[in-house]
């Protein structure tokens, strides 16, 4: 929402309260701002102008929630349901403005060309898990507090979602929705699930090639996909690549094996191609037949078991990543969506009224049902409805448990790139394992002493 619309808005909801104008000039005029109808109807409502009375409700405050982007009604209806019940108690609104299709690239740029500016057009913003510590560095979001969110509510939370949105020993901003990757294995060909990352190797070169095409199919292009798949096997041997202290311990003994892993995988049980594969190339591979294993996120789940477009349906179940070494569970790598306040933002309060609403069990439960959302709360893998509605849910919170987070940093974006450019040059044996974990140790040093 731009300056200008901001005032726009600002200026009809005091004069509808004030009964300066009608409701259909408060309709028009709020459409003209950029408003949908069903938006400024909403806004309308809050202001207590749903007829042409000169009544209102108090001194409102209007808040504007950038979002991801939803494809579904999900985030309209949580908003709808906030105006109509806590935002009409508290004197509050919110706007809802969907986030654009091209993904979290896309609005990051929006974001910081205007916190760069300090601009207050948004009260709440929603960023991906891989960015609360380069905002709270940076200033940008206001810190949640023990006073707003203590202790004693946060262990309700998955802790894995909570670590990521923590910097310094500060919580910048909550989680609303996470995500986790999981192993899909063919039940048909394998009985049992694999305990460790040898047993996987075993099991895949028990099927492959007699009796499927591949062992196991995962992300191994270089992008962020890579990133997420070395750090699930790194801390299921037991390593790390950033500890708690914000020291780089990557050239480890633990990481030497997770990786040495990783790389035998290239050609044997996994096909050389899988240095190219993202996400959507190991679905497509998986749902041909062609795999006994893949590393993927929940949302292959539902497509996986289509018969209409997967010739895997109801041959597979899932479970937790292997693990390895000295390490004794397997770790998924977290992805998801958080909800941070705009540091520059004239409500604050405000907005922590809506974020906390977005943390309670019924916005929670809403999340799961409607979008199949894997949110934080973990009372919610236990409701009979939302296990009624989402299978998959009744397997998840083990595996959930258990995720950890990708190295936290204020410089994320320059972290993910040195990562990613060693790894891949020893899955592609340009280098040796030994090698990429000195070199990334290197790389990784000055980024993490200067945020």
């Amino acid at each position: 929402m731009l300056p200008e619309q901001r005032e726009v808005l600002d200026e009809i909801i005091v004069k509808i309260r004030a009964g300066r104008i009608r409701r259909r000039t408060f309709l028009e005029r709020a459409m003209v701002a950029g408003l949908s109808s069903s938006a400024a109807i909403s806004l309308l409502e809050a202001c207590g102008g749903s007829s042409n009375s000169q009544g209102g409700n108090g001194a409102a405050k209007n808040l504007v929630w950038q979002s991801e982007n939803d494809s579904t009604p999900t985030y309209k209806n949580l908003v709808d349901t906030f105006n109509k019940t806590v935002g009409q108690q508290k004197g509050i609104h919110v706007t809802w403005n969907n986030g654009p299709t091209g993904g979290g690239d896309e609005l990051l740029t929006k974001y910081t060309t205007a916190l760069r500016a300090r601009s207050s057009t948004m009260d709440v913003m929603s960023i991906d898990i891989i960015y609360p510590a380069q905002f709270g560095a940076s200033e940008w979001t206001n810190p949640i507090t023990d006073s707003q969110w203590p202790a004693s509510e946060r262990d309700k939370y998955l802790q894995g979602p909570i670590k990521g949105c923590t910097y310094q020993n500060k919580i910048w901003a909550a989680p609303y929705r996470t995500d986790l990757g999981i192993l899909y294995y063919r039940k048909d060909l394998v009985p049992n699930p694999p305990a460790t990352y040898d047993d996987m190797v075993n099991q895949a070169k028990g099927a492959s090639p007699s009796k499927i095409k591949y062992g196991y199919v995962w992300q191994g292009s270089q992008y962020e996909g890579l990133v997420c798949d070395f750090v699930e096997v790194v801390h299921g041997y037991g390593g790390e690549v950033i500890d708690a202290n914000n020291n780089v311990v990557v050239n480890s003994p633990e990481a030497l094996q997770a990786l040495t892993q990783m790389v035998n995988w290239v050609g044997t049980i996994s096909p050389t191609a899988v240095t190219t594969y993202t996400e959507e190339p190991a679905r497509l591979t998986w749902q041909n037949g062609d795999s006994a294993f893949m590393r993927n996120w929940p949302y292959a789940y539902v497509q996986s078991n289509d018969p209409k477009q997967s010739k895997v349906a109801d041959k597979f179940d899932i479970a937790s990543l292997p693990h390895g070494g000295k390490g004794t569970a397997g770790h998924s790598a977290i992805g998801g969506w958080n909800l941070a306040i705009n540091a520059f933002s004239k409500n604050p309060d405000e907005a922590w009224e809506f974020v906390h609403y977005m943390l309670q069990p019924d916005a929670q439960k809403g999340g799961a049902i409607n979008a199949s959302w894997t949110v934080t709360l973990q009372s919610v893998y236990d409701d009979p409805d939302v296990q009624s509605k989402q299978p998959l849910f009744t397997k998840l919170k083990p595996i959930l448990q258990n995720a950890l987070p990708r190295p936290v940093s204020a410089r994320y974006a320059d972290v993910t790139k040195v990562i990613q450019q060693y790894v891949y040059q020893a899955l592609k044996k340009q280098v040796t394992p030994a090698q990429a974990l000195s070199s990334l140790e290197s790389g990784l040093k000055p980024l993490v002493t200067s945020s």
